[in-house]
């Protein structure tokens, strides 16, 4: 995926949606800053939350908490963050 200087990865993929990068191959950083940064428009965040659960990341679920919380968050990406909570329960 081409990447210009003046934007951060997390904002060369949201940019660039739908087209989609190898989500294997993209950093726990930047999934966290998709959530956080975009957390107005699911396409890309939702996907980054998902990964973030997927991958055991300590920060998943507090993610998914502020989403839950936040006013300004989608509905389909709330809808994933709940999703992503009971998953821990759910594996419990």
């Amino acid at each position: 995926m081409h990447q210009s200087p003046k934007f951060s990865a997390a904002e060369w993929i949201q940019i660039s949606y739908p087209s989609e990068p190898d989500w294997s191959s993209i950093s726990e950083e930047v999934l966290v800053e998709l959530v956080e940064a975009h957390c107005s428009e699911q396409s890309c965040a939702t996907i980054a939350i998902g990964l973030l659960a997927t991958r055991g990341h300590p920060r998943a679920e507090a993610l998914a908490r502020w989403l839950l919380n936040e006013p300004e968050a989608d509905k389909w990406l709330k809808k994933s963050a709940y999703d992503v909570l009971n998953r821990g329960r759910d594996e419990a």
